[in-house]
């Protein structure tokens, strides 16, 4: 999938993607108007578009943030002045139903995102944020790599869960059905069988993709979707990469991506234009 028909079946999606913690050249290159394919975005909180303090569901937020923890609200005085914070009132509107995903500009740290996302969504079923890197390569190749940047070392459980994840996203994108490998620790470093196991408990949940272990490390069977036995390994990977974008997949109901400090025009429309697609409810 070229970059170009990413962002044609983006303009298409049916979700409602807000914008936040980006500058104007940003929210100008998602428009169209500094050479980029343009797509329509929901909101743009800050920058230009609509102030956080006056946003008409700053209270439902503010309200949001002191039930989840409210160990640490003051009182609700200090609820909103938390919730005028640009990334955490998009992650609220996402964890309200009122915007399906959002994506934070450059300069949001991962950790960051994945603190607020667990402040607003809540965490996964097993209690982690886990990362995805996403590779758009020259033949038009969509990669998957998870996890990059968040996780530690993950065992077997921990590594098929991220995988569904990854893998049901990247079917959303549209590029190709997905094919899983498990990557393998070191090499002479026994893991247990770690890879062989998350294979097949990735199976049992998706039976019908393509799942394998990879231990020597060759991406056999054209692999689009990588997942790494921990953070360390997966961002060595990652260094030899250019990274279209990173995308913290929390499932439903929300999608939160986060843009790479130094992304051009095209990756910035990239960006926004995954999460339309992998947020999008209508997709099947």
């Amino acid at each position: 999938m070229s970059l170009a028909a990413l962002l044609d079946r983006a303009r298409v999606s049916r979700a409602r993607i807000v914008l936040a913690g980006v500058d104007e050249g940003f929210a100008d290159t998602v428009a169209g108007r500094r050479g980029t394919p343009a797509f329509t975005v929901s909101a743009v909180i800050g920058s230009g578009g609509i102030r956080p303090e006056h946003h008409p569901r700053l209270g439902a937020v503010a309200a949001l943030l002191r039930s989840r923890k409210p160990n640490r609200v003051r009182d609700g005085i200090h609820a909103l002045d938390l919730a005028a914070d640009p990334v955490r009132l998009a992650a609220g509107l996402v964890a309200l139903g009122d915007a399906d995903g959002f994506v934070a500009g450059p300069g949001i740290p991962a950790d960051l995102l994945a603190e607020t996302s667990a402040w607003t969504l809540g965490p996964p079923e097993d209690g982690t944020v886990r990362a995805v890197h996403w590779l758009l390569l020259p033949d038009g190749t969509l990669i998957a790599m998870a996890d990059c940047v968040l996780a530690g070392e993950l065992d077997a459980r921990e590594r098929a869960a991220l995988a569904v994840q990854a893998a049901t996203a990247h079917a959303r994108v549209g590029a190709g059905p997905p094919r899983v490998a498990f990557l393998a620790g070191p090499p002479g470093r026994d893991d247990g069988g770690a890879a062989e196991s998350a294979a097949a408990a990735f199976a049992e949940s998706l039976p019908h993709t393509f799942a394998v272990a990879d231990r020597q490390v060759r991406f056999r069977d054209r692999a689009n979707v990588l997942i790494f036995p921990g953070g360390t390994a997966g961002h060595l990977a990652l260094r030899t990469a250019r990274d279209l974008a990173g995308a913290l997949l929390l499932g439903p109901p929300g999608v939160i991506l986060g843009v790479a400090d130094d992304a051009n025009d095209e990756e910035m429309a990239g960006t926004v234009a995954l999460a339309a697609l992998i947020a999008d409810r209508a997709v099947t």
